[in-house]
């Protein structure tokens, strides 16, 4: 089956469509203010409590840019289930992670993906665009050149301009399991989730 998540989520109503529309993750954008959708972390810990409180519980992902490893340790108190991780990765952040990570690299870049693809420490890989959070798409033949079937065992997102209009070909072209949108649920006014763009973007990428 494949995976769903959908990331900047700031309330709970966005987490509540989330579960109920039957994605795997939601993920909440922490520590990087210059970002529209970051979250205070305290905000993010009630918001984590409540998506596990649901009837469905979501598992959340905290998502961040070249963390340090006190800003790791606040994430692992709020509750996330993993850590995703843009930017820089220190080896010591890396070492010391007391939450799983998804690392997230801009595929243009594919040495990152070389360095760390046999890594046990890294929980799944995020194949975003060069501007993540963008809503800006990449060219799929980037992909191509890799041999993702080797590393099935675990989560293999493609993020990057994805919507319920475009994920279906984007999953197919690539071999994908799983797709991360943000911008592509967003409302028409740029803020905050579409419920039905929500229900939409899941149900194409479960297909």
């Amino acid at each position: 089956m494949n995976i769903a998540k959908i990331c900047g989520l700031k309330t709970e109503d966005e987490i509540r469509w989330t579960a109920e529309a039957g994605a795997d993750l939601g993920g909440i954008v922490v520590f990087y203010e210059k970002s529209k959708r970051n979250v205070d972390i305290d905000r993010a810990k009630e918001l984590v409590s409540f998506a596990r409180g649901l009837d469905k519980p979501l598992k959340m992902v905290a998502v961040c840019v070249s963390p340090s490893e006190e800003q790791l340790e606040d994430m692992a108190d709020a509750g996330f289930s993993y850590v995703q991780i843009h930017g820089e990765l220190k080896s010591e952040v890396l070492s010391n992670a007391p939450v799983p990570i998804i690392r997230a690299f801009n595929v243009s870049n594919m040495a990152e993906f070389e360095k760390y693809k046999d890594d046990k420490r890294i929980a799944g890989f995020i194949f975003d665009a060069g501007i993540p959070g963008s809503g800006i798409g990449f060219d799929y033949e980037l992909l191509k050149a890799l041999n993702l079937g080797e590393y099935n065992d675990k989560p293999l997102l493609l993020a990057g301009g994805l919507s319920s209009e475009n994920v279906g070909h984007a999953l197919g072209a690539t071999g994908l399991k799983g797709a991360d949108t943000s911008s592509g649920v967003e409302n028409e006014t740029g803020e905050g989730k579409s419920r039905d763009k929500i229900f939409a973007f899941v149900k194409e990428v479960k297909k």
